[in-house]
Order: C-alpha cells, then sequence, then structure tokens
C-alpha cells in the first residue's frame, strides 16, 4: 500500500512536472498604474499592479521584476526593500516571488519618488516562471507605457523671491486702486475731496445734492513670463534654475490670482492669458518635458513679446544672464511693460562682460 501511495505521488509530481514545463508564462499579464501622470523632485508616487493567471494551471513559482532607470528612489521601509530592492548596472530593481493559482490575480503596489526635472518612463518588467522541481526557468519581459513628467523643484530658498514677490506685490495693489472710468457701480454724495470731473450733475439735478461717480477697479492687468533658454554662456545647472525660478512666478501669481502669459525662445510652449489650475499644470508640464533647447535670441524673444504685447501687461524675464544684445531686448521690453520688467537670473555671472 506504502508503495503503491509512493509511486502515485511520483507519477503526479511527473504529470505536474511535465504541464509546469508547457509555455508556463502563456496565461500571465502583468498591468500596472500610478496615481498620478506628473509630479514635482522628492513627491511620492505610488505604483500598483495586478499579476493575472487566467490559465488552468497554478503556477508554483512567479517572479515579478521591476526595473528603474536612475533617478528613480524607492520610498519604502529598510526592512521592505532589503527583502524586495536590488541595484545592478541597469538601475534599481522591485522584486517579489509568489505562488499563483488557477485563474487568479494578485495585487501589489510600492512607492517611488523622482530626483530630477524630466520624462520618467515606469515600464520594464520581467515576469520569471519556474516548473514544479525548479529545473528549468521561463523568462519574458515586456516594456510598458505608463511615464511621469517631473517637473521643476520650487526656488523658495532664491533670494530673488523677495524681488519677484515685491513686484507681484505692486501689481497687485495697481489693480486695486486704478479705477476704470468704463465700469460703473454707483453714485455717492460729494465730499468735497473728490475731483470735478466725477461728478455727476445728471444723478445731482435728480437728488438736488452733488453725486459723485462710483467706478469699479480696472481687472485686466495682466503679466507675462518671457523665458529666455539661450545659453552661449550658461551651463546647465544655470537653465535648471531658470526652470525653478519659472514655476515659481507662475505659481505665485497663481496664489495672487494674476491673469498671466508664458512666453518662451526655446522648446516650451507658449501659453496664452489665463490662471487657474488648469493653467498652471500645462505650463508645468512643458516645464517638465523640456530639453532646455533654444530656438531663437533673446533679441527676438523681447520682439515677439512686443508684438503680443497688451495694455497694461507687465512682464517677468527669466533668464540665465544678459549680453549686451540682451540688455538692449530689455530696455525695449522696458519701454512697452506696464511696469519695470522684473529680471529674475538663473545664472551665477548675470551680467555679461560684454554688456558692461
Amino acid at each position: 500500500m506504502i508503495a503503491f501511495v509512493f509511486f502515485g505521488l511520483v507519477a503526479a509530481a511527473v504529470v505536474f512536472e511535465i504541464l509546469s514545463l508547457k509555455a508556463p508564462l502563456k496565461h500571465v499579464s502583468v498591468i500596472y498604474d500610478v496615481d498620478r501622470d506628473m509630479a514635482e523632485p522628492g513627491e511620492v508616487i505610488t505604483v500598483s499592479y495586478t499579476i493575472t493567471n487566467t490559465g488552468k494551471r497554478p503556477l508554483f513559482y512567479l517572479g515579478l521584476s521591476f526595473s528603474f532607470e536612475e533617478g528613480v528612489t524607492i520610498c519604502e521601509d529598510e526592512k521592505w526593500k532589503k527583502n524586495h530592492v536590488s541595484t545592478s548596472f541597469t538601475g534599481t530593481n522591485v522584486e517579489r516571488t509568489l505562488f499563483l493559482a488557477a485563474r487568479s490575480a494578485v495585487k501589489g503596489r510600492f512607492h517611488i519618488s523622482l530626483s530630477s526635472r524630466g520624462i520618467h518612463m515606469l515600464g520594464r518588467y520581467y515576469l520569471e516562471a519556474g516548473d514544479l522541481l525548479g529545473l528549468s526557468t521561463s523568462v519574458i519581459s515586456s516594456e510598458g507605457e505608463k511615464s511621469v513628467v517631473c517637473t521643476a523643484s520650487l526656488a523658495e530658498t532664491d533670494p530673488q523671491i523677495n524681488i519677484l514677490g515685491g513686484f507681484l506685490g505692486d501689481i497687485s495693489v495697481r489693480r486695486f486702486i486704478m479705477e476704470d472710468p468704463s465700469l460703473l457701480i454707483g453714485f455717492r454724495e460729494y465730499t468735497g475731496h473728490e475731483p470735478m470731473k466725477k461728478i455727476s450733475w445728471t444723478q445731482s439735478a435728480k437728488n438736488a445734492r452733488l453725486m459723485v461717480k462710483l467706478n469699479d477697479h480696472t481687472l485686466d492687468t495682466d503679466v507675462a513670463v518671457a523665458m529666455n533658454l539661450e545659453r552661449t554662456y550658461a551651463s546647465p545647472s544655470d537653465i535648471e534654475k531658470c526652470f525653478e525660478l519659472a514655476r515659481s512666478a507662475c505659481e505665485m501669481l497663481e496664489e495672487m490670482k494674476i491673469p498671466y502669459a508664458f512666453i518662451s525662445n526655446g522648446d516650451l510652449r507658449d501659453f496664452r492669458q489665463g490662471y487657474g489650475r488648469n493653467h498652471l499644470c500645462a505650463i508645468l508640464r512643458s516645464i517638465g518635458i523640456s530639453r532646455g533647447t533654444c530656438y531663437t535670441s533673446m533679441s527676438e524673444l523681447a520682439d515677439r513679446c512686443i508684438a503680443l504685447n497688451r495694455s497694461n501687461r507687465s512682464y517677468i524675464l527669466i533668464t540665465p544672464y544678459l549680453d549686451a544684445d540682451g540688455m538692449g531686448a530689455l530696455a525695449r521690453l522696458n519701454a512697452v511693460s506696464d511696469h519695470e520688467v522684473c529680471v529674475l537670473y538663473g545664472g551665477k555671472n548675470r551680467i555679461m562682460e560684454a554688456a558692461q
């Protein structure tokens, strides 16, 4: 009887071994997703995945490995990383082994962060299935389509943010002290301090006393952020600082609810006047995917700003430096700006010797 049971178990093991050798990954699939498609450096991103076995046979050993490029950090505790994370010359790998029953699915998730601006592909994964006795393995890999755009950091500690804050404070105050005579909201009694041109003679006659017009404040003041990516004398870090300053400027304009446009002479998109979350996110995405490529000169950027100029528009110019041509372009831009142009520099050598 014991021999019969023993041979029965051996026969079953042989059958299962033969079955486990037959295209073990044919019915296995992996889908994964991230909880956001845009982030900033250091922001935690959740990666969720599901492994599904639609076949009729269980998988006694299944290994899943996600491979991440340089610049991706795994945000888990040390114990978890010791069990699931490895590094190699290709980057960082997140690994998991499991038993996967027939017609079943297993879910999991982990957290990552990105350290640098740019587009980060989160795609390649490897599946490894072993036979019952561990005598052979089958491996497949696939490149997914998921990516996360990492935009620039905020330049919160840069002293120039104080300059920008003062500039935007002036713009904000001017919006509410400049009355628009075309926006009439009512009348009030004359106090003796208002100019004669504000007296409404029609309303004075109706009320048998002097009445003055009440005008609403103008709302059409706006700002254009002009981004100069000319880099003849600029280092890559100077350009990155420009991106950080551009993001900070847009965030501050949003906070103060000042409409703004975004204009660049590089591979960033131009954005017409507006504000709101969608407007900001579109600009931040453009900043994230930019390679810092410059197409035209600072002088041409200024000319395009002048061609697109609106009444009551002020300018924030973000540039790595200004040379002689740049100083001339700045002077032309100042001539049409409603407020003296606020210049933010990304480079350490802000004014080149050629301009002095």
